[in-house]
């Protein structure tokens, strides 16, 4: 089983200069945006109409190059852990047994990293004193590396289309609905909050194009399994490379063909800009790249999260975010920083109904 740091994706690692210009009305050619990657640091902090910070942001620079050794964008060097084989055996077992009685031995696949993974350990009790306001016992940490395990091996079963062992609510299915009817290309932005494989394969059941964004390049061998259990899922992910900005274009064609695309904004990568905003009482570090992207594009933004509720419920939501992203270029960074804000606070409400379904196991605030 993948260990629980792998399971990821990031946000978009959009050059600044490619939203300069409010009023560009098509992108740059692939060979001058891949030349302009590198964007200059910003030293602005991010400011309201009134020249002070702006609202329920922390004033914080929008910078492009953390450290290396920060803590919010160290998971693309954390090495898989186990075989593609032991993985093969884990969904074998599935098979064969079913879901609950794997479910058992997901528990001990929990344990070993509750009691050897340091970092994930960490992660979690930084997690849950931020929620709770006080340092977690040991089990609640293991129950919430274990909820992680439940969710990861129904991921197995979702792309199997394994759906019948599952009940599933909807709010706001109805958006996707709509922009499917229309041909409205879209971005959908979520986090690590639950299992979104769930709310892809509802979208891929009721006709929704869902195409999934993110850099897989330290989850190749779960991602392998995934892509073995579900052929067609390879077509739907567009994969970020390191130093590669063309995902920028498939992107482009993707949502002027009428499609959606699919992208987790709550984890940074190296040179990828971030903003400091409000979470959970404490500033923390979130990409701004998805809400450069949906501006560069001129598509709307909704939300969507598919929280987990034992023993097999998934309340799936999509919500209006923004119909358009309007960054003028007066203002713009304390423009991106209220987004990037609205974003995080709502992000805060989905994750208390439901704390033990965070699963970005990652420093968010460095506080180590």
């Amino acid at each position: 089983m993948a260990r629980p740091a792998d399971m990821a994706t990031e946000g978009l690692p959009v050059n600044e200069a490619l939203v300069d210009d409010a009023s560009a009305t098509e992108l740059p050619t692939p060979a001058a945006t891949t030349a302009s990657f590198t964007a200059p640091r910003l030293e602005a902090k991010a400011m309201g109409p009134t020249g002070q910070p702006s609202a329920g942001t922390t004033g914080a620079e929008i910078a492009p190059t953390p450290p290396s050794s920060d803590p919010a964008y160290s998971w693309l060097s954390v090495p898989e852990r186990g075989t593609l084989w032991g993985l093969m055996a884990v969904f074998w077992m599935a098979t064969v047994l079913g879901r609950a009685p794997v479910r058992l031995f997901v528990r001990f696949v929990a344990l070993y990293y509750a009691l050897f993974d340091r970092k994930v350990v960490q992660a979690s009790r930084t997690w849950w004193t931020m929620v709770e306001g006080q340092r977690p016992s040991w089990w609640k940490v293991y129950g919430h590396i274990r909820r992680f395990s439940n969710v990861t091996l129904d991921r197995m079963f979702l792309l199997k289309g394994h759906s019948r062992s599952f009940v599933f609510s909807r709010d706001g299915h109805h958006h996707l609905f709509e922009l499917t009817r229309k041909k409205q290309g879209a971005i959908l932005l979520g986090a690590h909050l639950g299992s979104f494989e769930a709310m892809r394969l509802a979208g891929n059941r009721e006709q929704h194009r869902i195409n999934i964004v993110g850099n897989f390049s330290n989850a190749k061998m779960i991602n392998e399994l995934l892509d073995r259990l579900s052929p067609d899922n390879t077509a739907q992910v567009i994969h970020i490379g390191p130093g590669d900005v063309s995902f920028i274009f498939t992107i482009q064609e993707k949502v002027a063909a009428g499609e959606l695309v699919a992208i987790l904004g709550d984890r940074l990568a190296e040179h990828q800009p971030w903003v400091e905003v409000e979470f959970f009482g404490q500033p923390a570090r979130f990409p701004i790249g998805p809400i450069q992207l949906a501006a560069l594009l001129k598509c709307p933004i909704y939300l969507v999260f598919g929280l987990y509720r034992e023993p097999n419920k998934y309340e799936l939501s999509c919500e209006p975010f923004a119909e358009r992203i309007v960054l003028p270029r007066k203002g713009r960074r304390a423009a991106l920083a209220d987004y990037v804000q609205r974003y995080a606070r709502r992000l805060e409400d989905k994750a208390r109904s439901a704390p033990d379904n965070w699963f970005n196991f990652y420093d968010i605030w460095g506080t180590r």
